[in-house]
Parts: structure tokens; sequence; C-alpha cells
């Protein structure tokens, strides 16, 4: 595999979470989904100081976004995740099915890349397994209210047991 375009492109996500992000943070999680078909991509952010991460569609919400600009950020992460789906299979690699992105403030990353047939694999959904991602990645439980997300996750731990 050709890795001077890998860190091309891990530097192209940067660059781009970088643009999107519309204050100083300290640590950036990525869950990205690409197959043939379909390419979803969300981020949290933890800002700088603060303990509660932010949701990458929640940024357009924010005092002085402007939110067509933000969606189209947002759509160009999607297709630079795409680029590195591409990339794989250009090298005759297996291409990932989904993958979390975890990048620092001072520059540093950690890329875990998963193989699973999502849809065959779990019967998740792509709704379902972002919940199960937040929990598992960012310890994020679903609200309460939520009565289904909150099954889905218990439903999750008692798989893992």
């Amino acid at each position: 595999m050709n890795t001077e375009n890998l860190e091309s492109i891990y530097q192209k996500v940067a660059i781009q979470l970088n643009n999107i992000i519309p204050e100083p943070w300290e640590k950036v999680m990525v869950y990205s989904e690409v197959d043939e078909y379909s390419d979803s991509t969300v981020f949290f952010y933890y800002p700088k100081n603060k303990q509660e991460p932010i949701y990458s569609l929640d940024i357009e919400d924010m005092e002085g976004i402007d939110e067509d600009e933000t969606e189209r950020q947002l759509n160009l992460l999607d297709s630079i995740f795409r680029e590195l789906w591409e990339e794989f299979k250009r090298n005759k690699q297996e291409p990932w099915t989904n993958l979390t992105f975890e990048l620092y403030s001072t520059g540093k990353f950690d890329i875990e890349f998963d193989y699973t047939l999502l849809e065959e694999e779990n019967n998740y959904n792509h709704y379902e397994r972002l919940i199960i991602w937040k929990y598992k990645r960012l310890g994020i439980s679903p609200d309460e209210k939520r009565e289904s997300d909150v099954k889905l996750i218990r439903e999750y731990i008692n798989t893992q047991k």
C-alpha cells in the first residue's frame, strides 16, 4: 500500500476537521461508514478545557455559523473518507466497512478499521450502530426518554458478556 497516499489522506482529514470545528479543541472522535453505495461520517469533538463533547451535526446550530457552509464542509469530510476507502480498493486491500479516527490537537492520531459486514453481521441499522459507537467509544448513554435507544444499549451490553 502506498503510505504516502495514505498519509496525504490522513492529513486531509485533519485539515478538514480543523476547518469544520469553530473553536479550539483537544480531541476529535470520528465514526465513518463507507460501502459501494453510501457513506456517512460524524464526529464529536472536545473543546479545549471542557469535558462534554460536541456533536458534528450540532455545529451548524451554533451562533455565527453558516449552516450551508458547514454542511458543505461536512460533505467534503465524507468524500475524504470515501477517498480513503477507494485507496484501499486501488491497492487490492480489503476495504473496511467502518472506522474510528481519533485525532488530538497535537497532531497525533489513531485509526481503527473494522471489516464487519455491517447489515449482515449484527442486524443493526446505521442509527443503531452510531448509538452503540457513542456508548462504546465516548461513554455516552442514550437519553432515558429514548426508550428504544436505552433498550438497544442494554441488549448490546448483554451480548458483550
